[in-house]
C-alpha cells in the first residue's frame, strides 16, 4: 500500500471515529472529508498518471497552490529559496561576494555564450580580494558551465546561489573577462558578506546624499552610521534619502530609520487579525530630526520603504521626488516548517499616518520626474529596418537626482538667508 493509501485509510478512519460527534461539530467533519478527498486525489495521481511522479513534489505543489491563492505575496518557499529569503533579510552570509546579472548575446562577440556578468562586488570580500571586477562573465562553478551558446542553463539568482555556502568552503568559478582569450579560473574560499543595504555620500557643500536599497537586520545601525560621517563632513544642511527600487524588506527596521527623522508622532497603524491595532510612534532625541529631507522614489519602492516615505511626508518632514510607488500596503511574516521550507503569509495591513492606504494605490510623489532611459537605439536616415542603427548610452546622466540637488541648494541657500 503507498503512503497516500495509508493516509486515506488513517483519515477515513478518522472520519468513522468522529462520526458520533458530526452533529455536534460539522465544520470538523467537512474538514476530514476534505482531507479524505485530497489523500484520495494523491492516491489516484500516483496510481494512474501516465507518467510517474514525485510525491514529494506534489505535496509540494499543493502547498504552493493554497498559498498563492491567498493574495499575491504569500508563497510557500521551498527549502533551497527559504534559506536564501532568510540570509538575504538576516543581511549575512557565507559567499564570495558578488551578485549576477542575466547574461545577454554580446553584438560585437556573438559566438560567445550569454555567461551571467558580476554586476556588484562587496568590498573586501573574497571575489574582490581574489582580482575579480565588475563586469566579468561567469563561465563556470565548479566545472558546471553556465550557459551554452544562445542560451542561459539557469537563471543568474540560481548560479548566485551556487557561490553561498558555509564559510571555510572552496568554489571555482571560471572567468571571461574583457581582452582574455580564454576563460581563466579563480579557486575561492568562502567567508561571511555582509549585504551592503546602505550607502552615502557628499553631494554639495551642505547637502547629503543616503540610499537604502533594502531594510535587513543591519539597516538602522548602519544608517545611523552614515548620518553621524555625514555630519561630520558637514553634509546635513540637507538630506536627499534615495529609496528607489528599495523592495522593502524588514519592517521594524524601516520604523527605526523613521524613528532618527521624526521627534514624536505615529509612524505607521499595523491592523492584524480580528481587529487588532498596533501602533507605532516615534520618540524623542532622533538622530536628525531637524534635517531637511527631499527622498526619491519610483516605482520600485515599496512595501517598508513606502512606510518610511509616508511617515516622513505626513509629518511634513521631506519631499517626495519621482514616480508613484509600487502600492504594497500589507505585511508578510515568516514561518519554518519542519523540513526546512517556509511560508511567507500575509499577517496585517498598515496605514499611514495619515490614515491612508498604500495597497494597490502608492504614494504619488511632489514633484514628479521621469527617469531617464539608459540607453537609445536610433537608426540612421535610409537605413534599412533592423540595419544601421547606433546605441547613444544616456551614461550616468539621472535626472531625479538632478532635481532633488536643485530643490536641496535651493533649501540649503533658504537656511542660510
Amino acid at each position: 500500500m503507498s503512503r497516500a493509501s495509508h493516509a486515506a485509510t488513517f483519515i477515513a478512519g478518522a472520519i468513522t471515529a468522529t462520526t458520533a460527534l458530526a452533529i455536534a461539530v460539522p465544520k470538523d467533519v467537512a474538514r476530514f472529508r476534505a482531507f479524505d478527498s485530497f489523500a484520495q486525489s494523491l492516491a489516484i495521481i500516483e496510481t494512474n498518471y501516465v507518467d510517474n511522479v514525485d510525491e514529494q513534489k506534489l505535496l509540494a505543489d499543493a502547498m504552493r497552490g493554497m498559498l498563492h491563492n491567498l493574495d499575491v505575496h504569500s508563497a510557500y518557499l521551498p527549502p533551497k529559496r527559504y534559506e536564501k529569503v532568510r540570509q538575504d533579510t538576516e543581511g549575512e552570509f557565507g559567499s564570495i561576494g558578488i551578485v549576477l546579472a542575466p547574461g545577454f548575446i554580446d553584438d560585437a562577440r556573438p559566438s560567445v555564450p550569454p555567461y551571467p556578468i558580476v554586476d556588484e562586488l562587496a568590498p573586501a570580500s573574497p571575489a574582490a580580494i581574489a582580482g575579480l571586477q565588475l563586469d566579468d562573465r561567469i563561465v563556470a562553478i565548479d566545472g558546471a558551465p553556465t550557459a551554452v551558446a544562445g542560451k542561459e542553463l539557469k537563471e543568474a539568482g540560481a548560479w548566485e546561489a551556487k557561490l553561498r555556502g558555509a564559510s571555510g568552503t572552496r568554489v571555482t568559478v571560471s572567468i571571461l573577462r574583457t581582452g582574455w582569450k580564454d576563460p581563466r579560473p579563480f579557486t575561492l574560499v568562502r567567508a561571511q558578506v555582509k549585504q551592503q543595504s546602505v550607502a552615502w555620500r557628499v553631494l554639495e557643500p551642505r547637502v547629503g546624499y543616503l540610499a537604502i536599497t533594502r531594510f535587513v537586520e543591519a539597516t538602522s545601525a548602519d544608517v545611523t552610521a552614515a548620518l553621524g560621517a555625514l555630519r561630520n563632513k558637514n553634509a546635513l544642511g540637507v538630506l536627499v534619502l534615495d529609496l528607489r527600487d528599495d523592495p522593502g524588506g524588514i519592517v521594524d527596521q524601516a520604523i527605526l530609520v523613521a524613528d532618527q527623522f521624526l521627534d514624536g508622532g505615529t509612524i505607521v497603524t499595523i491592523r492584524g487579525r480580528k481587529g487588532s491595532v498596533e501602533t507605532q510612534t516615534a520618540h524623542k532625541g532622533g538622530a536628525a530630526v531637524g534635517v531637511p529631507i527631499i527622498v526619491l522614489v519610483d516605482q520600485g519602492t515599496a512595501s517598508a520603504s513606502e512606510i518610511l516615505a509616508a511617515a516622513l511626508r505626513d509629518h511634513k518632514r521631506a519631499k517626495l521626488v519621482g514616480l508613484p510607488t509600487y502600492g504594497k500596503g500589507t505585511v508578510q511574516t515568516f514561518f519554518d516548517l519542519d523540513d526546512g521550507a517556509g511560508l511567507k503569509l500575509t499577517t496585517a495591513r498598515y496605514v499611514t499616518p495619515s490614515g491612508n492606504s498604500l495597497e494597490s494605490k502608492g504614494l504619488v510623489p511632489d514633484v514628479r520626474v521621469d527617469a531617464y532611459t539608459p540607453e537609445e537605439i536610433v537608426v540612421g536616415p535610409g537605413a534599412k529596418k533592423g540595419t544601421d542603427a547606433t546605441i547613444i548610452d544616456a551614461g550616468d546622466d539621472d535626472p531625479q537626482l538632478a532635481a532633488a540637488i536643485k530643490m536641496a541648494k535651493q533649501a540649503v541657500r533658504g537656511v542660510n538667508k
